[in-house]
């Protein structure tokens, strides 16, 4: 080899080199978001609308669609309704318009404007917690409907 061509890989060496070092220096120098954000909660917006749990939404659609009974059911150990749960509802609210599942599993929305015969709503209450959201003049009756 000359020594003019050792020379020119010699500044090809250089040249590597230096744009070696500048891509690791401009990834190493970065911001790291994760040491950055650690320690700090990111505040909510200003303008966020408070989230509305799914049961409340739930209850809300059935007043939206005008029911007059709504029923909010859930199991007295707070657990996830089973097959049987959900049979015994369907059974006792056969004239009801609407069945949710609410809460994860943990309740059942009814809505009617059917009445409920009391004998049935009874057999709710034997085994289901309560909650009566229904409108004032909503009947629960012992005459069956026909």
């Amino acid at each position: 080899m000359t020594i003019l061509h050792k020379s020119s890989l010699r500044s090809h060496r250089w040249i590597l080199t230096i744009i070696a070092v500048t891509i690791v220096s401009a990834a190493a120098c970065g911001a790291n978001e994760t040491i950055l954000r650690s320690g700090k909660e990111t505040p909510p917006p200003v303008n966020a609308v408070p989230s509305v749990t799914t049961l409340e939404k739930d209850i809300a659609d059935m007043r939206t669609a005008d029911f007059s009974i709504i029923l909010v059911l859930r199991r007295r150990d707070r657990a996830v309704m089973d097959a049987d749960d959900r049979s015994l509802i369907r059974q006792q609210t056969d004239q009801a318009n609407r069945r949710v599942s609410s809460d994860g599993g943990k309740a059942v929305v009814v809505g009617s404007n059917f009445p409920i015969l009391v004998e049935k709503y009874e057999a709710l209450r034997d085994r289901f917690d309560i909650e009566n959201f229904s409108k004032p003049d909503a009947v629960i009756t012992a005459e069956p409907i026909k």
